[in-house]
């Protein structure tokens, strides 16, 4: 193993495999020759090269643990951000303001004839307005933070697939180079069979381990939950208003005049009764 070790941290791919051919000639003139022969037998090099790549998967995947634990600390910064924001008593509105008993039209200039009380209630909802922008620009920009540690984690996956991926082929080409070292010097080596035990191992599915799993889990939930923070606080803070920015308050329609069609308004009608009541003068 501290023969491998030395090997592979010299990171010469082609002189890794020319040193793992010459193990393999050294050991086919030195270990018994049954040895390279039978197909249930697996070189102690073939071993050893399969623990140090079991090694370097595991060390792959506690980078990969590390950076998991990292990104969901941010995304959980980010959510408690997020709810402080949502939790301010200022970017609520006050009940008379929810209500529609004032009127929404806060940016225009105040009529002449309204009372003190609502030219300053409608100065405070211009205030409040304006922190709610403030306060929603910084909800927005620790969500889209959220959004991005997604994608990182998702490429921590793609790049972890790619590096388990490397050491296991790093460790086939070690292993068919030691096997040409030993066809090369085995004095019978016509016999040696296609395949050892433990030469070819399949690698396991890549992006579905436990952590990458969890880790995906659980950025989703966190994003589902400030999403939906933020949808039933846009409701809260930012209440529909009526068009036109009147002072009236929403009340039920007036029942329908029998006597007048559907397609016809409340205006023509009265303006048809009056030109009845004329007619009928005359």
């Amino acid at each position: 193993m501290a023969f491998l070790s030395r090997l592979f941290k010299r990171g010469d791919p082609p002189a890794e495999r020319e040193e793992a051919r010459r193990r393999g000639m050294r050991d086919a003139r030195e270990h018994p020759l049954g040895e390279f022969t039978d197909p249930e037998f697996q070189p102690a090099y073939v071993t050893e090269v399969r623990a140090l790549a079991r090694e370097q998967v595991t060390e792959v995947d506690r980078r990969l643990a590390a950076t998991r634990t990292a990104i969901l600390e941010r995304a959980l910064g980010a959510r408690e951000m997020i709810l402080q924001e949502l939790a301010r008593s200022d970017t609520h509105p006050e009940p008379a303001l929810a209500n529609g008993h004032v009127s929404d039209e806060v940016d225009e200039q105040p009529d002449a004839f309204i009372s003190i009380a609502e030219a300053r209630a409608r100065r405070a909802e211009a205030r409040r307005r304006a922190v709610v922008e403030e306060a929603n620009v910084g909800v927005q920009r620790a969500r889209a933070r959220i959004e991005h540690l997604t994608q990182e984690w998702e490429s921590a996956l793609i790049e972890r697939d790619h590096e388990v991926e490397a050491v296991h082929a790093r460790a086939e080409q070690l292993i068919a180079a030691y096997k040409g070292g030993v066809l090369r010097a085995h004095p019978r080596r016509e016999e040696i069979p296609s395949l050892w035990k433990g030469e070819v191992i399949a690698m396991g599915a890549t992006g579905e381990t436990a952590t990458a799993v969890s880790g995906r889990e659980e950025i989703a939930r966190i994003l589902r939950e400030v999403e939906e923070r933020i949808e039933v606080w846009h409701a809260e803070v930012m209440p529909r208003e009526l068009p036109g920015g009147a002072r009236r308050q929403l009340s039920p329609p007036p029942p329908a005049d029998p006597g007048v069609p559907e397609d016809r308004d409340a205006g023509d009608a009265g303006d048809d009764r009056a030109s009845g009541s004329e007619q009928e003068g005359t």
